[in-house]
């Protein structure tokens, strides 16, 4: 399996060629820090729509049969349920997965934990994200260790 993260550590954030970007909507504010590998967002403002407040990997290409693993770990200073997804990074902003194969919602507690799930992409996309969908609460959300492989 190949891995298609480039930067695991997050070292380039907030810089112009970096494949992290943090998008807010509607007024949300998520401020990064990175220490020790972790990624550390306090993210303020939030309306209770998840989408407002995103964490985004692209762009890389997603080419179907392949499957993707998504890996990494997480916790929040206050549960809530979040999600993340493979899709296109442009307009219509589509997800490239069917339905039934969704990574949904999960719920993000104070401690940390390992998630993982199993995409098998429907759609050929050369401007793929991946997307951690993380505003719906004012919060401080902590993730380390991701990894997307194919």
């Amino acid at each position: 399996m190949n891995e298609v993260i480039t930067d695991p550590q997050f070292g380039t954030l907030d810089t112009v060629d970096s494949l992290w970007q943090i998008i807010c909507h509607e007024g949300i504010t998520i401020t990064p820090s990175v220490l020790d590998s972790v990624l550390k967002l306090d993210v303020l403002n939030t309306k209770g729509a998840n989408w407002h407040g995103e964490l985004r990997y692209a762009p890389f290409e997603v080419n179907p049969p392949q499957t993707y693993i998504v890996t990494f770990s997480a916790k929040a200073k206050v549960s809530f349920l979040f999600s993340v997804w493979l899709g296109q990074m442009n307009h219509p902003w589509a997800s490239l997965t069917p339905d039934s194969n969704h990574f949904g919602e999960q719920m993000m507690t104070p401690e940390w934990q390992t998630f993982t799930h199993t995409w098998t992409p429907n759609k050929q996309e050369t401007q793929a994200r991946l997307n951690f969908v993380l505003g719906p609460i004012d919060n401080t959300i902590e993730i380390k260790n991701v990894s997307l492989k194919h």
